[in-house]
């Protein structure tokens, strides 16, 4: 008998999986003032930030200098999204999808707009770079899906899902190979995947997974993209199968791993992100403090792999990690934009280091094995 309260997450130290470790190369000040980093983008050309003034900012990567800024959206900017190195494309509450070419310093070179201006929270364009798909705060009555053509020189609806969620549509996730495959999240709790073959709400709507929170972030993950993680606004996470919309592990508050003997604070999730090479889902994770957590998903477990500390001071609310090239960018309610990359020398500082095992975890292996204290930004 457990009197209602979940189980513990299980959780060790594996520092290896992060190697060599990632260090502070510097910080900058994306403003001053109460100005928050929503999101943050990077290809080999420009570091993208956009933040709570509207205003989106292009960096020299390496160096934090300021090459650009664009203005052009008129209320909260809610996610931005590079495509190859000269393609931006934001979405914002004043009910627009902005495409820029980056090469220029001109405006849009392209808007979606949606009818009645419906505030959009997230986007996707297909793998085939055919469809632009929207997703809405629940307006009335309905939380609409918009569809665009994307090779269009218009900015015409070509279609509109309304009945598939009942609240704001926080995620929308294009499959990354198959064009007709999209899946939705929003505060309502559920997971919805389509089939866009039609493009018939009813007959293209596959699968739904209730996931009993409300959804801060999803995505696919898994050689084929197969599995799907769920992180969600009560800090929890949830892995389920895209195919059947099965649940494969319930992980329950990720808070709960917090463990001062690991240097360890988790006060909310940041985003999951998957490594192809290695088969890997990591889990990035933050305290109130301002520390970055990179944490080894397992099928039923979680491994610190590091924690990130001295760049922010406040709630960290993005990141983009390139651990190719061993980089990561952060950005934080403290208005500060953070480098970190790989450096050799830095070595592991966890109080639970020199115990660890030394034996390498394994990817991932699914098949094998079987609202938060956060302000909100808008």
């Amino acid at each position: 008998m457990n009197d209602g309260i979940p189980p513990a997450i299980p959780i060790t130290f594996e520092p290896r999986l992060i190697q060599p470790p990632l260090a502070l190369k510097q910080t900058s000040a994306f403003s001053h003032g109460d100005i928050y980093i929503f999101d943050i983008v990077a290809n080999s050309s420009n570091m993208i930030v956009s933040a709570s003034n509207h205003e989106i900012k292009l960096y020299n990567p390496a160096t934090f200098a300021i090459k650009n800024i664009l203005k052009f959206h008129t209320d909260t900017i809610t996610q931005i999204k590079a495509h190859g190195e000269n393609i931006l494309m934001s979405s914002s509450k004043d009910g627009s999808v902005a495409v820029w070419d980056l090469r220029t310093d001109a405006g849009p070179v392209q808007v979606f707009k949606t009818p009645a201006k419906d505030p959009l929270l997230s986007f996707d364009l297909n793998s085939s770079e055919q469809i632009l798909a929207a997703g809405s705060e629940l307006v009335e009555y309905d939380a609409n899906i918009h569809f665009f053509d994307a090779r269009s020189n218009t900015s015409a609806i070509v279609k509109t899902y309304s009945e598939s969620h009942s609240d704001d549509i926080t995620n929308i996730k294009f499959h990354p190979t198959n064009p007709a495959r999209l899946m939705t999240g929003s505060v309502d709790g559920l997971i919805c995947q389509f089939d866009l073959t039609d493009m018939d709400e009813e007959e293209g709507l596959m699968v739904v997974s209730n996931t009993g929170a409300s959804i801060s972030r999803i995505g696919y993950f898994g050689p084929n993209a197969e599995y799907i993680y769920c992180l969600s606004h009560m800090e929890t996470l949830s892995l389920w199968n895209s195919e059947d919309a099965d649940a494969i592990h319930q992980f329950g508050d990720i808070r709960g791993v917090s463990n001062p003997a690991m240097g360890l604070t988790l006060d909310y999730g940041i985003d999951c992100q998957y490594e192809p090479e290695s088969g890997r889902l990591f889990l990035l994770a933050g305290s109130n403090e301002g520390n970055i957590n990179i944490l080894h998903v397992k099928a039923d477990s979680l491994q610190l792999c590091q924690v990130l500390s001295g760049g922010h001071s406040e709630i960290v609310r993005s990141t983009f990690w390139d651990s190719k090239r061993g980089i990561l960018y952060s950005g934080g309610e403290d208005a500060k934009l953070g480098l970190w990359n790989s450096d050799p020398i830095t070595t592991a500082t966890s109080p639970l280091a020199a115990s660890a095992s030394s034996r390498h975890s394994s990817p991932l292996q699914l098949k094998a094995e079987g609202k938060s204290s956060r302000s909100s930004p808008y």
